[in-house]
């Protein structure tokens, strides 16, 4: 059974992960127009945490979705519902793809060691499109704005998809052997 301690820790882990994504992409720019709207880092961050340390860390998810939008997006441009039901389906979306992979037996990601990265950037690809079209949704039913289907869900994935193989990749791939080789584990 898991400690409380250890739940809080995760939580927290996630909740600074996620936050600090959306903050490192808001200093590349305003997100609708320039550099930060190709690199949606949020999404990347939460698919890692999930990798990492299962669905449990949900609530430390959503409380950075919250927090970053209110603090780092000034409530969504004073859509604070929206923007959170937003960010509510970007924190979804990887549940709801890992957990249909994990049903339909494709890939289990509860060794990270045994995956294959096809199996990752097709989780990526599923939960940018995913996420996208949940947020062109919640977008087009909360407020009267003239959305281009086409043109939002597109700009969301390409987002979605170069942000978060971004940072799942550089993670698992260069991240991760860096602090095994910096920290060799010792042999029993």
């Amino acid at each position: 059974m898991q400690k409380i301690s250890d739940y809080f820790i995760e939580n927290l882990i996630a909740f600074l992960s996620v936050f600090f994504a959306a903050y490192l992409m808001t200093t590349f720019g305003s997100y609708t127009l320039e550099l930060s709207a190709l690199f949606y880092l949020p999404l990347g961050a939460k698919i890692l945490v999930y990798l990492l340390f299962g669905f449990r860390v949900l609530p430390g998810v959503l409380a950075a979705c919250v927090a970053s939008g209110v603090i780092l997006f000034a409530s969504w441009n004073d859509n604070l519902l929206l923007g959170t039901l937003s960010a509510c389906a970007g924190a979804f979306a990887p549940i709801i793809v890992m957990g249909s992979m994990k049903l339909a037996k494709i890939c289990d990601f509860n060794n990270l060691k045994d995956i294959n990265f096809k199996y990752i950037l097709f989780m990526v690809m599923a939960v940018s499109v995913l996420s996208s079209v949940l947020k062109f949704f919640v977008f087009s039913k909360g407020i009267n704005l003239n959305l281009e289907v086409f043109d939002f869900i597109t700009h969301y994935i390409a987002g979605d998809v170069l942000g978060a193989l971004l940072v799942v990749y550089l993670t698992l791939k260069l991240l991760v052997p860096l602090i095994q080789w910096l920290v060799p584990q010792q042999a029993n």
